[in-house]
């Protein structure tokens, strides 16, 4: 089957595709998705980093839950894709829930 073309764009079915089969690593500063882009079906490990600067966590976790905006990231050669893109174009959001 031949790839999609490079095209920025999103759906509402986008995250709960995206979530069936996706696989959560937590690291310390965030957590590591791996999945399959719902889009283009290529697998990518996608790094989500809470903080991109280190300081002092003001008074602990204040949510539970996270939104983190996702997006294609897998290496196939899709074309018309801008040379400093990566992926498919496809874009979606994601919710997490941080563990104790």
């Amino acid at each position: 089957m031949p790839l999609l073309p490079y095209l920025e764009v999103t759906a509402a079915s986008y995250a709960v595709a995206y979530t069936a089969g996706l696989r959560v690593t937590g690291t310390r500063d965030g957590a590591v998705l791996s999945g399959w882009c719902p889009r283009c079906a290529c697998p990518f490990d996608f790094t989500y980093t809470r903080r991109l600067f280190r300081h002092p966590r003001p008074g602990g976790r204040s949510a539970r839950t996270v939104d983190v905006p996702v997006l294609c990231v897998c290496e196939a050669p899709h074309a018309g894709r801008p040379a400093e893109e990566e992926g498919c174009g496809a874009y979606w959001n994601v919710v997490l829930e941080r563990t104790p």
